[in-house]
């Protein structure tokens, strides 16, 4: 299937892509799409997922489109500061509980383009701390940072 799956998109037959991965689960999607990312540089990848979201806005294809964007395709120009927005859509849909999408706001205060502040992911960091006192990427951060408040 992956390879059909991966002639729909990359030929722009969306539409046909959609049918033949409905029957995955977001888990199996991510994967699957990660993986043919991985393997071609084509914006159509991105193209699928958006086409996706544009059908049933769901969490977790905004967070295949950022685990794509960081990954497989963080070379094309743009791409951190498109993840940006899929980052901040998952943070908005989970009400800002859900500590996995906030690290991915200070994953991306750590690319070399620095796309979030300072500033925000401080705050970040603060807000995951809340929900989580243990959680070692963002006690990491504020120990790293202490003196850049």
């Amino acid at each position: 299937m992956t390879n059909k799956l991966k002639d729909l998109i990359l030929s722009g037959n969306l539409e046909e892509a959609k049918k033949i991965s409905s029957n995955l689960s977001y888990e199996e999607l991510d994967a699957t799409l990660t993986d043919i990312a991985f393997h071609n540089s084509s914006i159509t990848n991105y193209a699928f997922v958006m086409s996706l979201i544009i059908e049933d806005e769901k969490v977790e294809l905004h967070g295949i489109a950022f685990d794509m964007l960081v990954n497989p395709l963080c070379h094309i120009d743009g791409a951190y500061y498109t993840a940006l927005y899929h980052a901040k859509r998952c943070v908005e849909l989970t009400n800002q509980q859900d500590v996995g999408y906030l690290t991915n706001l200070l994953f991306l205060h750590d690319v070399p383009e620095t796309v979030v502040s300072e500033k925000e992911a401080f705050n970040v960091a603060k807000k995951i701390l809340t929900l989580d006192p243990n959680n070692e990427i963002a006690n990491e951060f504020m120990s790293e940072n202490r003196n850049n408040k």
